[in-house]
C-alpha cells in the first residue's frame, strides 16, 4: 500500500526540540549557574569503576608478550599433543569458586 499526500508532520519530535545557547566559556557557565542557585551537572565514578577503567586501559596498552606462549599452545593442540594439568586446572577451577563465596 502507498499512502501519499500526507498533512502535516511527519516526525511527532521535530516540535519538541531544545534550543540551547551556544556555550563559549563553561568557566562563566559554571559561575553563573552558582549565581543563579542551580548546581552544575557532574559525574562522579565510584573507586570500583575508577580501578575498572584503569585496568581495561592497561590491559589495552599491554604489549603481547605471550604470543609465543599461545602459538605453543595451539601447535600441541593441533598435533593432539597437549596434555594439561587436571589437578592444576581443578585446584585453580575450586579456588575461584571460593573467591566468588567470600
Amino acid at each position: 500500500m502507498v499512502i501519499k499526500n500526507i498533512v502535516g508532520e511527519t516526525n511527532p519530535y521535530a516540535n519538541k526540540k531544545i534550543e540551547r545557547p551556544e556555550v563559549k566559556d563553561p568557566q562563566k557557565t559554571q559561575e553563573a549557574a552558582k549565581s543563579s542557585g542551580e548546581s552544575a551537572d557532574r559525574v562522579v565514578l565510584s573507586s570500583e569503576a575508577r580501578l575498572r577503567g584503569a585496568a581495561l586501559q592497561t590491559a589495552s596498552e599491554a604489549p603481547d608478550v605471550r604470543r609465543e606462549k599461545v602459538d605453543e599452545l595451539k601447535r600441541k593442540v593441533k598435533d593432539g599433543t597437549y596434555q594439561p594439568d587436571l589437578k592444576k586446572a581443578a585446584a585453580n577451577l575450586l579456588r575461584e569458586d571460593l573467591d566468588l563465596l567470600v
